[in-house]
């Protein structure tokens, strides 16, 4: 059976240390739009984590149908004021806004998500200067796993510009061997080959059961970054009961990846204030 990497194991030395760490004074703003769940979820548990480490706490809520001029207004402001240190932009947004343009209206420097196109170039050099706190919380999860990545066979399912393609070059960078699947692997039929093939899995796209339990290599390490609905609960992509009797580690969902990923957005936060 499979060891659970829960977030309990660490997080709260780690909320500890940001609480210590947390000078009075600075403030994160988080923008969302529209009425997106698992936004919702990472909303509610950055307010609720700020107030746990003494952070003020901006929310700023938009209505789905935003323009992106107005988004833009919006962040202006944000960009200008000089107690809010780092700044949030929770997805899903407008389908036919780009990613690249939202992002660049985010000063680099209170980027604490790490999507501008700047700091997404300091990255790809490997001189990042913050890196996605979802990217953070799924290293960590490796890291207590103790697998060594030199060599090791790498699956991420998911290629998005948030998790999977920032995660891609930081794993290539340890000397992995790194399989970047989508949609067109899916489409393909080709999926479970590279599942099985991989001594770490990866997966962050929101679809119960994408990933079978059968597919998991014996003792591989499985990172569970999805968050969907079946039956009434929360669960991630992966065939939590089957896979847990082939994998070496798994993460739970909830309980694992989420919620490390808000308390590595408020380290960016001190680190964007100048703190650590």
């Amino acid at each position: 059976m499979a060891e659970l990497l829960k977030a309990s194991l660490v997080y709260e030395s780690l909320k500890d240390e940001i609480k210590k760490s947390s000078p009075k004074g600075i403030a994160i703003a988080s923008v969302r739009i529209g009425e997106d769940y698992a936004s919702s979820v990472y909303f509610s548990q950055q307010e609720k984590l700020a107030k746990e480490v003494g952070i003020d706490y901006k929310s700023v809520h938009l209505p789905g149908h935003v323009t992106l001029k107005q988004l833009a207004k919006e962040l202006s402001a944000l960009n200008e004021e000089k107690k809010v240190k780092g700044i949030v932009i929770n997805k899903p947004f407008p389908v036919e806004w780009r990613e690249e343009d939202v992002f660049s209206l985010i000063d680099k420097d209170k980027d604490i998500e790490g999507m501008n196109p700047y700091n997404l170039g300091l990255l790809f050099t490997g001189r990042p200067n913050f890196i996605s706190p979802t990217v953070r919380s799924i290293l960590k999860f490796i890291e207590i796993s103790r697998v060594d990545l030199r060599g090791a066979e790498v699956t991420l399912v998911g290629a998005s510009l948030l998790i999977g393609k920032p995660l891609a070059i930081i794993l290539a960078n340890l000397f992995a061997t790194v399989r970047l699947t989508h949609v067109a692997t899916y489409e393909k039929d080709m999926l479970a080959t590279h599942v099985k093939a991989a001594d770490v899995v990866v997966t962050c796209v929101g679809k119960p059961g994408l990933i079978e339990g059968a597919w998991i290599k014996k003792g591989a390490v499985v990172v569970d970054v999805g968050i969907g609905h079946k039956n009434g609960k929360i669960c991630g992509d992966v065939e939590f009961d089957e896979a847990c009797k082939k994998a070496g580690f798994i993460t739970p969902v909830p309980g694992g990846v989420g919620k490390l990923t808000t308390l590595f957005l408020f380290e960016n936060l001190l680190k964007a204030a100048g703190k650590i």
